[in-house]
């Protein structure tokens, strides 16, 4: 009979331990990952600072809207790479402040439409220039050409993937905003 032994790893020192590896393909997807949370942490927290009135998932939703007006949430939910019932959630909301609108959709009677108003419009304006000084903060360890380089990589990147929410249904020079 043979014994199985348990693999111990050793401990890890500190907590970013992890990024030490000498395998990229180990690294990159836990840096783009905690890139995500990182960045969107500190935007919903800019957003509460400056009393925007939004979270960065109204942000997104708003953000959106305004560039494929008439989009389902099924849709936004996809892209946004949220549940249904979570996007259902945030439209609900956006919908009950007066920041959009829901409309039947033209060929489906189970799904919604959903357009941007007005005041939306506005509310997106106050939140993408606060977005907008978290972006600057992040890249401004960066040269010019890193973060002209870095877009480009990225763009490499998911169009190698060819699945992504920011691609599916629409321009690759859609995702910017």
């Amino acid at each position: 009979m043979i014994s199985k032994i348990p693999m111990v790893r050793p401990p890890l020192k500190t907590a970013t331990d992890w990024l030490d590896s000498d395998q990229p393909e180990q690294v990159i997807g836990l840096l783009l990952k905690c890139l995500h949370h990182s960045l969107r942490q500190a935007v919903d927290e800019a957003l509460r600072e400056h009393a925007v009135g939004l979270s960065f998932a109204q942000f997104a939703t708003l953000m959106g809207l305004l560039h494929d007006p008439g989009v389902t949430g099924a849709q936004l939910a996809r892209r946004a790479m949220v549940s249904p019932q979570t996007m259902n959630s945030v439209l609900r909301r956006l919908e009950q402040d007066g920041l959009i609108t829901r409309r039947p959709h033209p060929e489906s009677r189970r799904a919604d439409s959903w357009f941007i108003d007005t005041a939306g419009k506005q509310q997106l304006t106050q939140a993408r220039a606060v977005g907008d000084s978290v972006f600057i903060r992040m890249l401004t360890t960066l040269g010019a050409t890193e973060v002209q380089r870095l877009e480009s990589y990225l763009r490499r990147c998911l169009s190698a993937l060819k699945t992504s929410p920011c691609l599916t249904g629409q321009a690759v020079n859609n995702c910017k905003d």
